[in-house]
């Protein structure tokens, strides 16, 4: 039992210290997906300290794992990313990175946007949160239509056939995200936008009790109209940083 313990100790040490050196987790990434690029660093607590984030991996067994961890003043802490399909482990060894530092809700600190799925132009992402001192994912509840097909998943990007927006509506309601897609309508240079609206509740998004929105708006005025597509769709007005899209 003293071994076993030893070796629990052992593998838990490199969970939570990921190097350059250790091969088994670095092997789980692509060569272009360097441990600087999958990091972060910003106030995730609220505490006005430097934290960071960072998108790791274990390999027991030879089986890759993927995680989301962070390191705060608290200590780390980390939440396991699922890889149900091929799919999803070859966007997590490719593309898996934050993406952006923001304030959603009031809770001092900010939330972490990850990118976690990569389609040909779709960037589907996730939300994650400190509290407590541990790191969270924020799922969306159950009452909510789901953004995407993806659990627990936002979007930005896509193409001239479909477009996806993700961004902080503070204007709106506090604690709220909007989440909006447009499309063709017909074959015409006007596209049906769709805005959908989730707020803040503990550490999950909720439904709120505005009703989706449905414009028909010509192509050229998308971005005036709906500033939640500029910046590629990628959290254009939220307080933080974010990255390049």
């Amino acid at each position: 039992m003293r071994k076993v313990a030893i070796l629990a100790m052992l593998s838990l040490f490199v969970v939570l210290v990921p190097t350059r050196s250790a091969t088994a987790a670095a092997s789980c990434f692509a060569p272009e997906s360097t441990f600087a690029r999958r990091m972060m660093h910003g106030n995730l607590d609220g505490d006005r300290e430097r934290d960071e984030v960072w998108v790791g991996a274990t390999k027991p067994g030879g089986t890759c794992r993927y995680f989301v961890f962070a390191r705060t003043s608290a200590g780390r802490s980390w939440v396991r990313l699922p890889t149900p399909d091929r799919f999803s482990r070859f966007s997590l060894r490719h593309f898996a990175r934050p993406i952006a530092l923001v304030r959603i809700d009031q809770v001092p600190g900010r939330e972490i946007a990850v990118k976690l799925l990569e389609g040909a132009s779709v960037r589907p992402f996730g939300f994650f949160t400190i509290r407590f001192g541990a790191l969270r994912r924020m799922p969306i509840d159950a009452t909510a239509p789901q953004p995407l097909a993806a659990e627990d998943m936002f979007a930005f990007g896509g193409g001239l056939s479909l477009m996806f927006a993700t961004d902080c509506a503070y204007g709106r309601a506090p604690r709220t995200v909007i989440f909006s897609l447009a499309f063709p309508q017909g074959n015409g240079p006007r596209y049906v936008v769709e805005r959908r609206w989730f707020q803040v509740r503990g550490a999950f998004f909720a439904k709120t009790s505005f009703p989706m929105q449905r414009a028909v708006v010509r192509l050229g005025n998308l971005r005036d109209r709906f500033r939640e597509f500029r910046h590629d769709g990628l959290l254009p007005r939220c307080d933080g940083v974010v990255l390049e899209s």
